[in-house]
């Protein structure tokens, strides 16, 4: 993992330098997802400076489908997204290439080596968009990460104002700024059909003081 580490710093400084100048990026609290039922549901998008942690319990939960729908998304606004995939579970072969253009995909294995990646791109600064994905990690991995690596990432993501989704699928990441969860019952062959963000259904489960079954959306 040693080598693998330094090879992300190198890219990150050879190749993705200008990732943050080069987007355009609103001063508003809040990012757009591409999932208009997500977005109403947390008052426009993704809040800047914080986790969404989005929960995706069981098979065909819709969460690879927010992801690419999300990427679709961060390309049509010429922006970068950084996705740290925790079990190398992400499917590239759907989409486009000017979509894959505006993606880093670091390759990880274990829950542990993904989150030596995110603490490196959250340092690096340049990626204000960041989805870390550990849906696919068994759950004796997951166990292992520390409350105190939520709170040290936090303090970075105070500094970066950067927009992170976590996907788990329990609740797992402390001091989330919302944790939602995402249901569809869908296949990878979903990816192919059109108006994939009205199958996904989403239930807001944490949002500044707001507790389990707040709000519903889809």
């Amino acid at each position: 993992m040693q080598t693998k580490v330094i090879e992300l710093r190198q890219l990150l400084a050879e190749r993705f330098t200008n990732a943050r100048r080069t987007g355009v990026f609103s001063r508003a609290d809040v990012v757009p997802s591409g999932v208009a039922t997500l977005d109403g549901l947390l008052d426009g998008g993704l809040p800047r400076g914080g986790f969404t942690e989005l929960v995706a319990e069981g098979h065909g939960s819709g969460s690879a489908q927010f992801l690419h729908l999300w990427l679709q998304r961060v390309a049509a606004d010429g922006q970068f997204l950084a996705l740290i995939d925790g079990a190398d579970s992400f499917d590239a072969t759907t989409e486009a290439p000017e979509v894959l253009a505006r993606l880093l995909w670091v390759r990880c294995r274990k829950a542990d080596e993904a989150l030596q990646a995110a603490d490196i791109i959250l340092r690096d600064r340049n990626f204000p968009l960041v989805a870390l994905d550990l849906r696919m990690n068994p759950p004796a991995q997951l166990r292992k990460i520390s409350s105190a690596v939520w709170h040290r990432f936090k303090r970075l993501l105070e500094q970066s104002q950067a927009t992170v989704v976590v996907v788990t699928s329990q609740a797992l990441v402390s001091g989330a700024s919302c944790r939602v969860r995402v249901e569809a019952g869908l296949g990878l062959e979903a990816l192919k059909e059109s108006r994939l963000d009205s199958r996904l259904r989403f239930t807001l489960l944490r949002q500044a003081g707001l507790e389990t079954g707040a709000a519903q959306a889809g």
